[in-house]
């Protein structure tokens, strides 16, 4: 997760965050500052990162595009199983069209 720039690797955390789990796997993966301080976490919370801290986003606070993409939902791969799937229903309906007429 990133926060003001600063990446944290929250996993060890997840199941001891006060507002549930899926409330940090729904901020991972992208630049979490305005959900995290929307939510006005306590100065306690804020020191918190502290022992979560593994770097710097290379982008400053600028969300990273790809995670933001996956984030909402957009999904990567498949493109091969794309590209077979309408050659394989069209030779499917051929052949079934074919021995109907034998």
């Amino acid at each position: 997760m990133i926060i003001h720039g600063k990446v944290y690797d929250v996993t060890a955390f997840l199941d001891e965050h006060p507002g549930g789990y899926d409330i940090v796997v729904a901020a991972s993966g992208k630049d979490g500052t305005e959900d995290f301080e929307e939510i006005g976490h306590s100065t306690t919370a804020k020191e918190m990162l502290a022992d979560y801290y593994i770097g710097e986003y290379e982008g400053g606070d600028a969300h990273p595009v790809t995670a933001v993409k996956v984030a909402k939902g957009e999904k990567k791969g498949g493109g091969v199983v794309k590209a077979l799937l309408l050659p394989l229903l069209v030779a499917l309906i051929a052949y079934l069209v074919f021995m109907m007429k034998r």
